[in-house]
């Protein structure tokens, strides 16, 4: 078989791009190589090659930069896989093809914008229509970097998107038609400068108030059977932990998903443990509930004053957690601070509502998978800075986390099988409710009007290589 040096183009560019996706947004967290990845299929679509095959190849490198999703959920149904990739392999490649056509029919400036303005907008839409929210999104590849992070408390995480995809815009246009991009690809390096300069200053900011949080793995259960005495015995094993931290300061203490289980018959007998050390040493404490009886996955608030306060997870993990019937409100707290579980975080436009409350701390308890443990932690932090909070979160089979609203880890901790692992960390809290919390998804309703406007204007115009002279 002879490959024609076109195709061995095409081919290069697609594992050189696939590479950098898998590398990036997967277990590596080479955070870098995101802002590269989509270069080599630009500089395709602003060369010469065939909109069919451009097609194929930004199809194929998008899909294997994805196999670690695989890695991630080994074992999982072939439906599962596929509804976390969702449509996303679809719309990145006529994102691409989407450059292709500014190109061919615009200024450099219209092109440098088309990937960026296109690509948000169907992350954007990816979002909207997933039963997974927003997890995929080049954004949660930037997490480990919190100066890249800070655009999102203005416009939201897809501006992390387009910030990104407007720097490989840039690169790719000045690499492929360097005299009559310059200006264009000046323009995108400027737009990335100022929005660094604007985290970097951000992270300067001062975040005087201090509270002491703590999170705490798993404990071993008695027995595992159903009944009130393991039930009992589970939620002393996790009061005797909790005293002490709270001893040592805590202030919140937040403990994993399903962490206690228990029937709501005798639900008070087996929370007692928990009420005591709330009210003996003045702690707030969150415990991940599993209950039985009626079924639900909820977490459950202990107030120092003996007040218990009950929230129900809203997003559930389908079809896992099918028999769990849905939450309706939010877990406030009051004092600026509120209570969600695990996945209710990888939505957007749900924390965002609830920080309208001018939430200040999140209490998160969570479940992750071992391997995905920083892929889906790093969403909760970046809810946060979103939304001016600081995120404590404590998951089973993941990590033990502290954030402030600037997305820095204060504190980490693998959670092992063999022990029960606690963290404590000095959080400051956050200033409360963002410019994003207040506008909403203004900034990628935008991108979409963008893109349409840019897609009627290059219909117009007429291919440059037909164009009149």
């Amino acid at each position: 078989m002879n490959l024609r040096r076109a195709d061995v183009t095409e081919l290069i560019c697609a594992a050189l791009s696939a590479a950098m996706f898998y590398l990036s947004q997967g277990l590596a967290n080479a955070w870098p190589l995101t802002w590269f990845a989509p270069v080599p299929l630009l500089w395709l679509a602003f060369g010469s090659t065939p909109a069919w095959r451009l097609l194929a190849v930004s199809f194929l490198a998008f899909l294997v930069g994805q196999v670690y999703i695989a890695q991630c959920y080994v074992g999982a149904p072939l439906m599962s896989l596929l509804s976390l990739l969702g449509l996303r392999p679809i719309l990145f490649p006529l994102s691409i093809l989407f450059a292709r056509l500014i190109h061919r029919r615009l200024s450099p400036l219209p092109t440098l914008l088309a990937f960026p303005a296109c690509w948000t907008t169907m992350e954007f839409a990816a979002g909207l229509l997933s039963p997974h929210g927003s997890f995929g999104s080049i954004a949660y590849s930037q997490v480990s970097i919190p100066i890249v992070l800070q655009s999102a408390s203005l416009f939201g995480m897809y501006s992390i998107t387009f910030v990104l995809s407007l720097f490989a815009a840039g690169l790719a246009l000045a690499v492929q038609d360097r005299r009559a991009a310059l200006t264009a690809a000046s323009v995108g390096a400027a737009v990335c400068m100022v929005d660094l300069l604007f985290g970097a200053t951000r992270l300067l900011a001062q975040q005087p108030e201090i509270v002491r949080v703590a999170a705490v793995g798993p404990v071993t259960q008695a027995d595992g059977t159903d009944s009130l005495a393991s039930d009992r015995q589970t939620s002393s094993v996790y009061a005797s932990s909790l005293d002490g931290l709270a001893r040592q300061g805590a202030r919140l203490i937040v403990t994993p998903e399903e962490s206690l289980t228990t029937r709501r018959a005798w639900s008070a007998e087996v929370f007692a443990p928990l009420t005591a050390v709330s009210h003996a040493t003045g702690a707030e404490i969150v415990a991940g509930v599993l209950q039985r009886a009626p079924a639900g996955d909820i977490a459950v608030a202990f107030e120092p004053d003996g007040h218990n306060s009950v929230y129900a997870k809203r997003h559930r993990l389908m079809p896992f957690e099918a028999k769990f019937p849905p939450g309706t409100a939010p877990g406030l707290l009051g004092e600026g601070k509120a209570m969600v579980i695990c996945k209710d975080m990888d939505f957007p436009d749900t924390i965002r509502k609830d920080a309208h409350a001018g939430l200040r701390l999140m209490a998160v308890p969570a479940w992750d998978s071992d391997v995905d443990a920083w892929i889906h932690a790093r969403m909760a932090v970046l809810r946060g800075v979103e939304n001016g909070f600081a995120v404590a979160r404590a998951a089973n089979h993941g990590l033990l986390t502290a954030s402030d609203a600037n997305g820095r880890l204060t504190a980490q901790k693998v959670v092992r099988p063999d022990q029960t692992d606690w963290l404590l960390a000095d959080l400051p809290l956050g200033p409360g409710p963002t410019l994003y919390t207040r506008i909403g998804n203004v900034f990628p309703w935008t991108t979409l009007g963008l893109t349409l406007l840019l897609c009627v204007v290059g219909m117009w115009g007429e291919p440059k290589g037909l164009q009149r002279r």
